[in-house]
């Protein structure tokens, strides 16, 4: 594993301006090899045959159909008739959050983390798409693979948080029937009612999609580690509230631990990978449980 990466912490990445040197940063730090692709597909399964074309890689010419039938024709299989990377990036305003402890915001955090998986992605030949979203759809780029990087980041850096967090209207797009279904990595911070994620998690699910879930938060959302009285503001048009925070941690404390079980349950009852990060972790390592989850789902 490069020690580049486990040296050089997220508030050193975000200094780096262009997300796609970012994404090589993090995704040298993954081990190489170490698991079997778990963006290959939902699966592996026989799909049917397509004519051979000049060109194409013999490994997976059908040579019985070449012994009985005397034609050259190659075997699809499902991973690679339908396959795609859809990255959904809250980008609503409790993402520009930023504690002193981590020094970046939990929007710059997930734009880093996609554009690392987009970029590994991209690099074994599979194709990435992005849909980026508060309220409405903001971006949306179908999965492609030929200049791909180089649009995400562009979209990523050209966003700004703000609005409210809306899963279920930011994720209808991929719902839709020209969508082509593949694996959709939402990224949030799940500042959202967990029976409107659970709701846009059928949907998707409903359409063909597999769904993989990166809960992205600052550690201050983690532990409330603030002192004396303070003036706590929203960031999504909700107010501002002046509290005692020792008073109100332990309330606080059992109202993060329920979101949290009811964002297990909801993932864990619709088969979805859920990875919890904190924006003052090195990226490869919510990274590197993201792809083992998924490896171990896909056996």
């Amino acid at each position: 594993m490069s020690t580049l990466s486990q040296l050089v912490p997220p508030a050193e990445l975000a200094r780096v301006h262009r997300l796609e040197v970012v994404a090589r940063i993090i995704v040298e730090g993954l081990q190489a090899g170490a698991h079997r692709s778990p963006l290959k597909g939902a699966s592996v399964d026989f799909a049917d045959h397509r004519p051979y074309v000049a060109g194409d890689d013999l490994r997976h010419l059908d040579w019985k159909v070449l012994g009985r039938a005397d034609r050259l024709v190659l075997k699809r299989f499902e991973a690679e008739t339908d396959l795609g990377c859809i990255l959904a990036i809250d980008g609503s305003g409790s993402m520009a959050y930023a504690g002193t402890r981590a020094g970046i915001s939990k929007y710059r955090y997930a734009a880093m983390l996609a554009a690392a998986l987009a970029h590994l992605t991209l690099q074994q030949q599979d194709r990435a798409g992005l849909m980026l979203w508060h309220e409405q759809a903001v971006a949306e780029l179908p999965a492609r693979h030929q200049g791909q990087l180089e649009r995400i980041c562009r979209a990523l850096d050209a966003h700004q948080p703000t609005g409210h967090t809306d899963a279920a209207k930011g994720l209808e797009h991929l719902t839709a029937p020209a969508a082509h279904r593949g694996l959709v990595v939402l990224i949030s911070d799940l500042m959202a009612d967990p029976a409107e994620l659970a709701a846009a998690a059928d949907r998707l699910r409903s359409r063909g999609h597999d769904l993989a879930v990166l809960w992205v938060l600052d550690p201050d959302e983690t532990d409330l580690s603030v002192g004396g009285v303070s003036r706590f503001q929203g960031l999504e048009a909700d107010g501002e509230l002046l509290a005692e925070p020792r008073a109100l941690a332990e309330a606080y404390r059992a109202q993060v631990a329920a979101h949290r079980h009811a964002m297990q349950a909801m993932c864990r009852s619709r088969a979805a990978a859920l990875v919890e990060c904190r924006t003052d972790e090195p990226m490869h390592l919510p990274l590197n449980r993201l792809l083992v989850a998924l490896t171990e789902r896909a056996r």
